[in-house]
């Protein structure tokens, strides 16, 4: 398979993980990340949290108290070496939980491995950004 048809799989890994989320889908989860005590994923604000069935109890707890997710991709990039691929993405999610709407910008990065023919998620790094659009306009001085 070539270079780009393995990008290509990559993303779309990656779009099924983010779907997954979105979906609010358990299940769904389940069949991107590898079920490995070896995984890890650092949602923002929280401490990393370490092998698939914490993690599976992680998002499980986010979903609980989640009514709705969209979320928006943009910059996406995307590395393969041999059977590691790595990709970096901005994401805008927004939520709503109980009578809130929450927006934010985060940085993730995903990595994958090739395992048994699929590209499986192993770890999932998202930190907050701050929002350009909530930046005060402000002149530049030269």
């Amino acid at each position: 398979m070539s270079l780009a048809q393995e990008e290509a799989r990559v993303r779309e890994a990656n779009q099924r993980f983010y779907q997954a989320v979105e979906n609010l889908s358990l299940d769904d989860l389940e069949a991107v990340w590898l079920p490995s005590p070896a995984c890890r994923c650092v949602h923002p604000g929280w401490p990393p949290v370490e092998g698939w069935e914490a993690i599976r109890e992680s998002w499980s707890r986010i979903f609980e108290s989640t009514n709705d997710l969209e979320i928006v991709l943009d910059q996406v990039t995307v590395h393969i070496e041999g059977a590691v691929a790595w990709l970096n993405c901005l994401a805008r999610v927004s939520s709503a939980a109980e009578s809130r709407i929450d927006t934010a910008l985060l940085c993730s990065s995903n990595l994958f491995i090739l395992h048994d023919g699929e590209w499986r998620l192993v770890l999932h790094h998202a930190s907050q950004l701050p929002d350009p659009m909530d930046s005060p306009q402000t002149d530049l001085i030269q």
